[in-house]
């Protein structure tokens, strides 16, 4: 009897912490040809070409996707719920003049982020430097608070290709914590 009670009660712990854990993948594509790309290191484009990304979360959850582009500018890609098991496609976009570097921020929750939600709010209701500087300056030291908690498991996942061809598709799959802050960069 005692056997059986624990075996309940570790499956329930199981069952909560696995509850508690957001898991996501990321595909990052590249060009009219549209290449798989890796995510873990800068990315390098020219400008004028053309890229995009998939989202696909197992649950729902939040998503915040802020671009800082190489103006110093700031562009809301995306602020709002996304339904697991879904795919969520994000873009095209083309990369643009002057030259310099684009980081993309992904932020995915699984509890809405109230702060975040109400500046990025007065963002798109003012766009003025102050608001600007105030939600680059929010995502920055979000992605420094999660950071300092040790970086959430990722893994790059080959799908696709077929011996007739050597293309790739790498997806990242994010597994292991409630909260991430994923930058991408891109160089040209």
């Amino acid at each position: 009897m005692k056997k059986a009670s624990l075996t309940i009660v570790l499956i329930l712990i199981s069952v909560c912490l696995y509850a508690q854990n957001l898991s996501w993948d990321i595909n990052f594509l590249t060009g009219s040809e549209q290449t798989s790309t890796p995510i873990s290191q800068i990315i390098r484009m020219e400008t004028g070409d053309v890229f995009q990304f998939s989202i696909k979360s197992d649950t729902d959850a939040f998503c915040y996707i802020i671009c800082y582009d190489s103006k110093r500018d700031i562009l809301v890609l995306h602020n709002g719920r996304l339904t697991g098991g879904g795919e969520n496609l994000f873009g095209p976009f083309n990369v643009e003049d002057p030259s310099g570097a684009e980081t993309i921020y992904i932020i995915m929750s699984l509890e809405n982020l109230p702060d975040l939600e109400g500046l990025i709010q007065n963002f798109n209701r003012a766009k003025t430097r102050q608001s600007t500087n105030s939600l680059y300056r929010a995502v920055v030291n979000l992605q420094n608070r999660v950071s300092r908690l040790g970086e959430p498991k990722s893994a790059f996942i080959p799908i696709g290709g077929t011996s007739r061809s050597s293309s790739q598709q790498y997806v990242t799959r994010f597994s292991g914590s409630g909260l991430y802050v994923r930058a991408i960069t891109i160089r040209h």
